[in-house]
């Protein structure tokens, strides 16, 4: 049971996961809110939100940066994870590259891995609260990671918050390790392809 959340009753556990599409962008705000409050909807929204939402979902694009969700047999949307590939100049908490807009984002001594920053996508995943301790994370975590591979990056990227814990363990049993991007705030994990 999750903090009060009777389950017995649900009967929607089958599970598919399918390809995120331009109609699905009002599901990633739903998400990305998620993930900004660490699936507690009694939680506060960070501040850090208002500029996320243009950063992982506005500019997000299905074709190129891609990302899947899951639905129940009911067709109750039930998480999703998606990709980002910062080409531009507002960049997400785990670019491999310069924290600065000033700096050349050529300069490769300031690139976090030999690998363009780029060419990394960073990852976003979050799964509702009624589909929780599943498994659900695994999978969807395992689809967006196959896709980035089939997009022939040569490694994915994410942030996880120090307080979140139980998101870390998934990540590195998925092979994420930590790594150090210069002037940038703890937190940043890849996994190389």
């Amino acid at each position: 049971m999750l903090r009060g959340m009777d389950l017995s009753n649900v009967n929607d556990t089958q599970l598919r996961v399918r390809i995120a599409q331009e109609e699905d962008r009002t599901y990633l705000l739903r998400l990305l809110y998620l993930t900004s409050v660490f699936g507690d909807e009694s939680e506060a929204l960070p501040e850090s939100h208002i500029p996320d939402v243009q950063r992982y979902v506005g500019d997000w694009s299905p074709l190129v940066d891609g990302g899947v969700l899951a639905f129940s047999n009911f067709e109750v949307p039930a998480g999703g994870a998606w990709l980002r590939y910062f080409t531009g100049d507002e960049k997400g908490a785990a670019y491999m590259g310069p924290q600065s807009p000033d700096a050349d984002p050529h300069d490769e001594s300031l690139w976090a891995t030999e690998f363009d920053p780029e060419s990394i996508p960073e990852l976003c995943i979050a799964v509702e609260r009624r589909y929780a301790g599943q498994g659900l994370g695994k999978i969807l975590l395992d689809n967006v990671v196959e896709l980035a591979r089939q997009q022939d990056a040569p490694a994915v990227a994410l942030w996880v918050d120090s307080e979140n814990p139980r998101a870390r363990k998934l990540y590195e049993a998925a092979g994420f390790s930590d790594i150090d991007i210069p002037n940038a705030a703890p937190g940043a994990m890849i996994k190389y392809f």
